[in-house]
């Protein structure tokens, strides 16, 4: 099993164990995961969250955009960051997201609002799993003040994003591999500025 390769502690290991029965049973009343994706919970959702541990430092301040169904938001808080507000506007999502942030040790705020109802919020961090396009996160988060860069999960459309973004902005771009999909790519963005 995918988890007993986890180079996580018992208790995280159980924490994410516990998550998964929680994200199973309320995948049955509202659509948190695909239900293909059921099968594949720790390849396809849990694990592709956890790599990007290597990339944050548990003390940063994270904001986790369109956080659905906990991924990466509560996933990264259990695995150990300090601090993490998860930003959804579907309200019951929100309200599995509060149930799911029990199961960690860490400080998790819930927001209920969409992010480009333009709220002002400072992090270290921003995340992002499959909630839009590059080009998108950066209109919709003008009003969050990121201090060190954004880490977006993408899939095999990553370079055409990237492309689009740079139409409209400027920034810094590194690309990392991701351990769960050949195709998708971990898209870490930092120095920010809008073209004018």
């Amino acid at each position: 099993m995918i988890i007993d390769n986890l180079n996580v502690s018992r208790e995280v290991k159980e924490a994410l164990l516990n998550y998964q029965n929680l994200l199973l049973k309320w995948n049955k009343a509202i659509n948190l995961i695909s239900r293909n994706s059921e099968k594949d919970i720790w390849a396809r959702h849990i694990l592709d969250s956890l790599q990007l541990l290597k990339y944050i430092d548990f003390l940063d301040n994270i904001i986790d955009i369109g956080s659905g169904g906990g991924f990466p938001g509560i996933v990264l808080s259990i695995g150990g960051v300090k601090n993490i507000a998860l930003v959804e506007s579907d309200k019951k999502k929100s309200v599995f997201l509060a149930r799911a942030a029990k199961l960690s040790l860490n400080k998790i705020i819930i927001i209920d609002k969409r992010v480009d109802e333009k709220f002002t919020m400072n992090c270290d961090i921003l995340t992002s799993r499959g909630f839009s396009s590059i080009n998108n996160i950066l209109e919709v988060t003008t009003g969050i003040k990121i201090q060190k860069k954004m880490l977006l999960l993408k899939g095999k459309n990553y370079e055409k994003e990237i492309t689009e973004a740079q139409k409209n902005w400027l920034f810094d771009i590194n690309l990392h591999d991701s351990i769960t999909s050949r195709e998708g790519k971990i898209v870490e963005i930092s120095n920010i500025k809008k073209l004018v």
